[in-house]
């Protein structure tokens, strides 16, 4: 066991195939004392306490998170993906749901969520017992669909089409969207990030596009598409210029009324004549001072090996962005084999993230055999602020084929002395 590393295994939940009966046999899933650790600012490391768990369905080869919510009342929802392979056919997506009702100390067994298929994105609460989210489908000719409850999550009874954009190009969506709401939690508007590649172009040597735009009722229909020249980039490798974009996308609002957007960045060219897969993308920040109607250019946090980004803001008002860790590049060259979930924070509304006082808050070591390193072995990700300023963060590990959970605080106290080993 390395300095200020602790790794440990709580239990699995168990599941149910009917909505209906969540809650009915509740599960232990133990938090496990954990620590985290926190870059210093002077090329060392501070330790926090944190907790840990580990949620699994235990009819899958792959439980992953895509959303965390807290409802009214404090229940917290978690929307996962059950994904399993048959011994003949396609791998088989079902959107599966638990429930916590004391800050994730204990949850439901995980429920299918009848009549659905495909990897569940953009988990809303939208106000009282409604909540919605968007399937994303693999079969050819499928379309996805905006899926309803208005039961805090026990029952999903109505669905329309998630509408592509106005040009007629698919609205795909990861990350997590931003709510404004009225003094009673409902949504006023549903602000999203949605990307796609023109017709013709391919990964990764062609740009992604990303689309801005709102909804004013609950999700329906769909206004003010933007797709900002901001977010669009050109870098140089070999003597040749490639143009490079953005896709998967995440939101919030800061407390001064701006929009915050996290992206996730192109393959920077440098990678293409060698081993590659999309693990080598990476995250940057634009900020919108009008509403949504222009970007800023944008800041690169990471330009590869670090995505998936999720945006939250705290109740002090910093924003925190957690990161997944698929390959650790620093400063353009490969760090260590290192995999995980990293977080950022940001005390000036989104302009700065004191990458130097980044948060590690899981870490496993991982090459596989045939010396393949791009191979991320962890994806897909959730995050939500509870009342008191802590943070449940889950991201998906491949090797465990589960969600894990950290429940941290950035501020908690300092549980070791300084750690200055890498």
């Amino acid at each position: 066991m390395t300095c200020c590393k602790r790794f440990s295994v709580a239990l699995t939940l168990g599941w149910s195939l009917a909505v209906s009966t969540v809650g009915q046999n509740v599960a232990r899933a133990d938090w496990q004392e954990h620590r985290i650790r926190q870059g210093d600012g002077k090329g060392g490391w501070v330790t926090r306490p944190a907790l840990r768990q580990v949620l699994k369905h235990p009819d899958s080869e792959f439980t992953m998170p895509f959303g965390l919510v807290q409802m009214a009342g404090g229940e917290i929802a978690i929307l996962c993906s059950r994904e399993k392979q048959p011994a003949q056919g396609a791998k088989v997506f079902e959107p599966i749901i638990a429930f916590s009702k004391d800050g994730g100390e204990t949850w439901s067994d995980f429920a299918v969520i009848p009549g659905t298929k495909g990897r569940p994105q953009y988990l809303e609460w939208l106000g009282g017992g409604r909540l919605s989210f968007i399937t994303e489908v693999f079969e050819k000719g499928s379309k996805p669909q905006r899926i309803f409850s208005d039961d805090f999550g026990r029952t999903w009874k109505e669905s329309i089409d998630h509408p592509p954009t106005k040009d007629g190009m698919t609205f795909n969506v990861e990350g997590n969207a931003w709510i404004d709401r009225d003094e009673h939690g409902a949504a006023k508007a549903i602000l999203e990030l949605g990307w796609h590649l023109l017709p013709g172009k391919s990964h990764p040597k062609d740009d992604f596009n990303v689309v801005f735009r709102r909804s004013l009722d609950g999700g329906k229909t769909w206004i003010g598409e933007v797709s900002p020249p901001q977010w669009k980039f050109t870098v140089e490798h070999n003597g040749k210029k490639w143009l490079r974009g953005v896709s998967e996308g995440a939101i919030v609002r800061a407390t001064n009324g701006d929009l915050v957007a996290a992206l996730r960045s192109d393959m920077p060219p440098r990678y293409f004549d060698g081993p590659n897969d999309d693990s080598l993308e990476g995250t940057s920040i634009s900020i919108s001072r009008d509403d949504g109607k222009t970007w800023s250019d944008m800041q690169f946090l990471f330009d590869a090996g670090r995505h998936h980004a999720n945006l939250q803001r705290l109740p002090n008002g910093d924003l925190v962005s957690t990161l997944v860790v698929r390959d650790d590049i620093q400063d353009g060259k490969l760090a260590s084999h290192r995999r995980g979930c990293d977080a950022l924070i940001s005390h000036d509304h989104g302009k700065t993230w004191n990458l130097d006082r980044r948060y590690e808050l899981d870490s496993f070591e991982f090459l596989r055999e045939d010396g393949y390193w791009v191979d991320g072995k962890c994806g897909h990700i959730g995050s939500v602020v509870l009342p008191d300023g802590h943070i449940i963060s889950a991201y998906g590990h491949y090797q465990l084929g589960a969600s894990v959970l950290i429940k941290w605080k950035p501020d908690a106290e300092l549980a070791q002395p300084v750690c200055n080993s890498p």
